[in-house]
């Protein structure tokens, strides 16, 4: 997902940063075969093209797990978005502690080992189908906040048009206690956003992947190894949309099983994982080659905001 964008925003991201939901960002994962849940966001569908990128070596492997895709070095690892999550809480509650206000924001969710390249082309579990293998965390609700609270956490009263200028006669910084934290967390060039042109690297490359010959070719080779198994599938996306698997939220249905089953054998017997790794992987060194530039800065605005945010969480935040 993608993280809020501007100020203007800041209303709606105080209540959730209230419980912890306010995220400084985290990088979109493109929709993939082995999970049932489309991302909430996508890039256009409109693809410029690119050229047929070479491939010097297609991988043998029944898992990504210790591989990383490229665009992975523009995009916030789930561990930096935990540094500067941890960072942007501890900002937030000193300076609402300025104002005598208590503000307790919810720890951020622990790192994960997670990249870009798990689980993007397997069956993660065939067991539940093409469920998750755990069923995810439910959320608190977020607290009530009142007004006034609201009004020096984000800069603006509930509903107010005009920003919250100061609380007690004390001046409230522009975009309130959310808006100082952000702007001490990318002083010195720091971005908190993931980079939309690395976003849609991330997603565009994953569809333009799909029409390459040499991916084609195997999903052929799966089909008919489905077809053996008694299941009739185009490619590994048709079996995982297949819509008798959108019905209800308990467990999986013996058929959703058996195909699921079925489709991770045959994603193994016939290499789909290693040669759709290797094939997007050099689609979008291709698209990181075309806008490197761009992509430097990138880097560099990361690297600014996790280095501000290692301070903070070293105990140089505090003023």
């Amino acid at each position: 997902m993608t993280h809020l964008r501007s100020t203007s925003r800041l209303l709606a991201a105080a209540l959730l940063a209230a419980a912890g939901l306010f995220t400084a960002g985290c990088a979109a994962h493109p929709p993939t075969p082995g999970t049932a849940t489309a991302p909430g966001a996508a890039p256009s569908a409109t693809l410029p093209p690119l050229p047929r990128p070479a491939i010097h070596e297609i991988p043998v492997a029944d898992s990504t797990a210790d591989k990383s895709m490229p665009v992975e070095a523009y995009l916030f690892s789930s561990e930096q978005r935990h540094q500067v999550d941890t960072a942007r809480g501890t900002l937030t509650a000193q300076c609402m502690r300025r104002f005598g206000l208590a503000y307790t924001p919810e720890a951020p969710p622990p790192a994960s080992a997670r990249g870009q390249a798990t689980h993007r082309y397997d069956v993660v579990a065939p067991a539940n189908g093409y469920r998750p293998a755990e069923p995810p965390t439910p959320r608190p609700a977020p607290p009530q906040l009142s007004p006034e609270v609201v009004g020096v956490l984000a800069g603006r009263l509930p509903g107010g048009a005009e920003p919250s200028t100061s609380y007690h006669g004390t001046p409230i910084p522009p975009g309130g206690c959310l808006g100082e934290a952000d702007a001490r967390l990318t002083a010195q060039g720091g971005s908190m956003l993931d980079s939309q042109l690395a976003v849609g690297i991330n997603f565009d490359n994953y569809r333009r992947s799909m029409t390459d010959d040499r991916l084609t070719a195997v999903f052929r080779a799966w089909s008919d190894c489905m077809r053996a198994e008694g299941h009739g599938y185009p490619t590994p996306d048709d079996a995982m949309k297949d819509p008798r698997w959108k019905t209800g939220t308990g467990p999986a249905s013996p058929e959703e099983v058996a195909v699921a089953t079925a489709d991770a054998r045959c994603r193994q017997r016939t290499n789909v994982i290693g040669t759709w790794f290797a094939v997007e992987s050099a689609y979008e060194a291709e698209a990181i080659a075309g806008n490197l530039a761009e992509l430097t800065g990138v880097r560099q605005g990361i690297a600014a905001v996790v280095r501000n945010a290692s301070t903070v969480n070293s105990g140089g935040g505090d003023r």
